[in-house]
């Protein structure tokens, strides 16, 4: 079964709200039907919790609800990598990168693993 790395930054949720939240509910559910063909690595922005609420954001607890599902259901796996090192190895062990804008980005293009950025209004 391939890997797919997700990564999600806490920018548009902080910038977009509740349109970051649709999008992050959209991707669970292909996600979870696709399950039987690849398994999602999700990797949030290990600070994304942290901003939100120190911004008193909107979507903090639609968040904080969308990790403790994903945890919950088992279709992919939370990588909660300290560091940067540790976020690349787990993305050199997959099949392609989707997501946000990231270093983590550049470094799959780097080694020729297939990026697609994700756009909140898709």
């Amino acid at each position: 079964m391939k890997k797919l790395f997700y990564y999600t930054d806490v920018l548009p949720f902080l910038g977009r709200g509740e349109a970051a939240i649709d999008k992050l509910k959209r991707n669970m559910e292909i996600f979870r039907e696709a399950s039987d063909k690849i398994r999602v690595i999700w990797h949030p922005w290990s600070g994304t919790e942290e901003y939100l609420r120190l911004n008193a954001s909107d979507v903090l607890e639609d968040y904080l609800d969308l990790v403790k599902n994903f945890r919950e259901e088992g279709f992919g796996d939370l990588d909660e990598s300290a560091s940067f090192d540790e976020a690349k190895e787990v993305l050199f062990c997959c099949a392609g990168y989707y997501g946000d804008v990231s270093d983590l980005a550049y470094e799959a293009q780097k080694r020729n693993i297939p990026v697609m950025l994700q756009s909140i209004d898709i």
